[in-house]
């Protein structure tokens, strides 16, 4: 049963059985596929400072947002790197797909990297106060690594990024002996 539905989440109510045979009532936040990317401009990483107003303060991110009804996954991606970060994507890959929250959301999370070829000025949407900073790799590592980046989904897309060219480096060694 839907107790709330908004702009961009909608909150279910349901009983279901359980493969165990148990029943029990779950409560789902249902919420539409996204996408982040972590954007590369040379050796430096593309972020954003954005207010997020869930949690009343500023968040250190990869640019992100929702996959609209219909659209391809890489459309929105280019998309999302033009309205936040004013990107001109060059070339991408995918990092990661999977759930973010599954124990109460629905949420399906697309992380890639792009490489950009031109910056432009961003175009925000009228609801999104948005900062673009552009810092050099090493120095979002360790913003990541002191806890001054606290968004998973851009820990994720950074630490993957740079394991990713590290393994690169060295010739394709996966950790495997």
């Amino acid at each position: 049963m839907i107790i709330y539905k908004g702009r961009r989440v909608t909150l279910d109510v349901a009983d279901v059985r359980l493969p165990n045979g148990r029943e029990m009532r779950v409560e789902r936040v249902l919420f539409p596929r996204a996408v982040a990317v972590l954007p590369i401009y040379g050796n430096k990483v593309v972020l954003i400072r954005q207010f997020r107003p869930a949690v009343g303060q500023y968040v250190i991110e990869v640019p992100a947002g929702v996959v609209e009804e219909g659209e391809d996954v890489e459309h929105a991606l280019v998309r999302e790197l033009r309205e936040e970060v004013g990107a001109e994507v060059e070339s991408y890959e995918k990092l990661f797909e999977g759930f973010t929250s599954p124990g109460y959301s629905t949420e399906y999370l697309y992380i890639y990297y792009a490489s950009i070829k031109d910056l432009q000025e961003p175009r925000p949407e009228p609801h999104e106060v948005i900062e673009r900073l552009i810092l050099d790799l090493g120095d979002a590592y360790e913003m990541a690594r002191r806890g001054v980046i606290n968004d998973l989904k851009t820990e994720l897309a950074l630490m993957l990024y740079l394991n990713l060219r590290m393994r690169k480096w060295a010739g394709g060694y996966d950790g495997v002996k």
